[in-house]
């Protein structure tokens, strides 16, 4: 049986309801998620006033959180394959540091040794998990320790300075306009992901792994590339902030991302994919990336401790896990 035929659905069934009643369903998610951003736009504008409205604070609001979101585009297909990185903050230092060793080569060398190491780290976690059988948790654990280490070690602990390479700082700082690349950036990864997840073959593959991967392999799914795919995707995605948030401080450090892959993952929790794979939603998680930059920009003008910060995203956190559980 072809693969495609396995997997997409061609006439109407119990199974085509279904598939129609969470879409749905996602609807209200995502328009829920939207009304809420609003609300907390609102209640900022209220509590700060033009201190949390004005253009510069909104603007930099997004700059911070593009680095994030294009983590978490990515970690949307690993989730959705029933998945985890816990890798892709560490991943992130160590594609910096390796374009930053670069440096003096000019830009593309950069850019090319980011998105390299990115790909590479994120492909071997793949492989990991796809042809040795390791646990996702374990095999992207590892990788957090040996990226991190790895960036420390090449770095010998010490920021990079590319502060001469223009077009990594303009990645980073510039505006196209009036809106920062960053946002333009995390934008076009954004739709790039949704069409890929829901307009081509191979995101029905991620969700059908993500459902029931032995179905989907007795459907005709190549699930080992499948899983191959997303790691290597998420590690290209790792690149990829590692060169805005580098051209942003104007260097590269190998401390960088620390705890990204934590926000990252509570991102796309609160947008909706499911932890347990299966059913993922890009848009949603573009939703819960704005939605917690706005809720830690608000608490940052209300001068909240970050301690306390932390408690806030925990909560959240927890909340969202047992809303989904209580809708599955």
């Amino acid at each position: 049986m072809n693969a495609a035929n396995a997997i997409a659905p061609r006439k109407p069934t119990s199974s085509s309801s279904s598939s129609s009643e969470q879409a749905r369903l996602r609807r209200i998610q995502d328009f829920a998620l939207a009304l809420v951003l609003v609300l907390l736009v609102v209640a900022g504008g209220v509590l700060r006033g033009e201190r949390f409205l004005n253009y510069e604070n909104l603007k930099a609001t997004v700059t911070q959180a593009s680095a994030v979101g294009i983590l978490a585009i990515g970690m949307t297909f690993i989730i959705a394959t029933g998945g985890i990185d816990l890798s892709v903050g560490s991943v992130l230092a160590f594609a910096a540091i390796a374009g930053g060793k670069l440096a003096g080569s000019g830009d593309l060398a950069f850019l090319g040794a980011a998105l390299l190491a990115g790909t590479a780290a994120g492909a071997i976690n793949g492989i990991a998990v796809a042809y040795g059988k390791v646990v996702p948790f374990i095999a992207t654990l590892a990788m957090l320790t040996v990226a991190r280490g790895t960036a420390l070690w090449m770095s010998d602990k010490t920021p990079i300075s590319v502060s001469d390479l223009e077009t990594i700082r303009w990645f980073g700082a510039g505006q196209v306009l009036g809106v920062p690349v960053p946002a333009w950036v995390l934008l076009s990864v954004a739709a790039i992901g949704w069409v890929l997840l829901n307009q081509t073959r191979y995101g029905r593959y991620v969700v059908a792994v993500g459902s029931n991967r032995e179905a989907a392999r007795i459907g005709g799914v190549r699930v080992q590339r499948v899983l191959l795919g997303v790691y290597a995707m998420t590690g290209l995605c790792a690149g990829l902030s590692a060169i805005l948030l580098t051209g942003r401080l104007a260097s590269a450090s190998p401390i960088a991302g620390n705890f990204y892959e934590l926000d990252a993952i509570a991102a796309v929790v609160i947008g909706g994919t499911s932890l347990a794979g299966g059913k993922a939603t890009v848009f949603g998680t573009l939703l819960g990336v704005l939605t917690f930059a706005v809720i830690f920009n608000l608490l940052t003008l209300l001068d909240m401790r970050i301690e306390i910060q932390q408690i806030v995203k925990g909560i959240i956190i927890f909340a969202a896990v047992l809303v989904q559980r209580k809708g599955a």
